[in-house]
Order: C-alpha cells, then structure tokens, then sequence
C-alpha cells in the first residue's frame, strides 16, 4: 500500500488549487455577487485554466465567498494571474469591488494523495457543500494520509456518496486538510453522516484518526448563481 499511495502522490502532486477566501462587508453579499457575476467571472475564466468550485457561505462565518482555482503548478498560476493582472477590464472590475471587500486571504493546496474519489452509485446532485477543514499534528500528515486511505476512505464515500475536493495545504498555513462533500440539501446531509457515525467501522477509523489532529471545522455552502456545480 505504501509503494501504491506514494506512486499516486507523485502522480498528483503537479495539479495545485488555489483556495481563496474573501469577506465582503455586511448586507453587500447579493450586490457583489452581481457585479462579480457580470464582470469579473467572464473574465477570470478567460484567463484562469479552471474554476473548481464558486460558494458563497450558508453557515458559518456570514458575508463569504470560498472559490478554487485549479493549476497544473505554481508557474502556471504565475503566468495567468500576470496575464490576467495586466488586462485592462479586470483592473476596471477590480477597482469597483474593492469597496465591498473587508479581508481577503489565500492559500495553495496540493491534492490529497488518494484523490479524485469516483463518486458512490447513489451520489448526491450539488446542492451544498460541506467545506471541512482538519488542522492535523506536526509532522502526522503522512500517517494520517494512509490510515484514511486504508481504513476511513472507503466507509466515508460509501456513506456520504460525493466527495468534490480533498487538498492538503501547501503555501500559507501548514498541516490542513480541506475536503469538500456535496449534498442535496441539509436533511440529505444528516440522514447520510448519521448513518455513516453509526458504521462500526467508521469508528473504529476515528478511534485511531483522532490522535493526529488538533482542531476541525466546517462551514457550508452553496454554489454562486453564476457557477455550475459538476454533474
């Protein structure tokens, strides 16, 4: 197993995402999201490889949008952004919803070993998301990473169906996890993680899990008017 999940990290380790957080101030989330819809997402599209995912946040921290960006490696991202960063539209936009923003930060994800997962056979449609994000031991992220593949990976997309992202952090700050699952709605949710915390063997995995990490939290989302979710 150790030969196989280090020959998969190798193959993954190219591929980066971009994972940008922005808070906007109270009561301009709709106007932004409008401005940000008809200006600046045709743009960065014209310009960036791909959007992963655009969100504003359901539950959580309020007046947030969470957006992912995915490159082949850090010196594509360079030359996109400076592409991008040198078009005369995307200063216009920039400049006219810079008034909305309150704070906004960034990190740079590598994907998680194991990933992509195939999806369940009764896999949900993205309604939401669960954005959870796993602050893991010093120095454990390895061990983690093939206790989950050999004992928690297969009983957690069994039971929850879609995952839709599973990064490791890799410029900003260290020893993350972020994964991402995509429900129907909030009841699709319960039923789904309620089963899987029933499952035996779910907490047997945890039992051994819980000792690599210091800290967990979750926000949930739910896909920008102007993006699409994949099928």
């Amino acid at each position: 197993m150790a030969a196989t999940l280090s020959a998969s990290y190798e193959r993954l380790i190219l591929m980066i995402v971009d994972l940008r957080t922005y808070t906007l101030k109270p009561g301009t989330l709709g106007t932004y999201l409008k401005l940000y819809g008809d200006n600046g997402w045709p743009i960065q599209n014209k310009f960036l490889p791909k959007c992963l995912g655009y969100y504003q946040v359901e539950i959580g921290v309020q007046n947030r949008v969470v957006h992912l960006w995915q490159y082949e490696d850090i010196a594509q991202r360079a030359k996109a952004r400076a592409a991008m960063e040198a078009d005369a539209s995307w200063n216009g936009y920039r400049a006219a919803s810079a008034m909305f923003m309150v704070g906004q930060e960034n990190r740079v994800m590598k994907d998680a070993p194991f990933w992509p997962m195939k999806p369940a056979s009764d896999a949900p449609p993205v309604g939401i998301v669960d954005k959870r994000t796993y602050f893991v031991e010093p120095g454990k992220t390895g061990t983690w990473a093939k206790l989950y593949q050999e004992e928690g990976m297969e009983v957690q997309l069994r039971h929850l169906g879609r995952c839709i992202g599973f990064y490791i952090s890799d410029i900003g700050p260290q020893h993350q996890l972020v994964h991402l699952w995509a429900y129907k709605d909030l009841a699709d949710r319960q039923e789904r993680r309620a089963r899987m915390q029933a499952d035996p063997a779910w907490n047997a995995y945890l039992g051994k899990a819980a000792a690599l990490f210091t800290h967990m939290e979750n926000e949930i989302l739910r896909p920008a008017p102007f993006w699409t979710p994949p099928a």
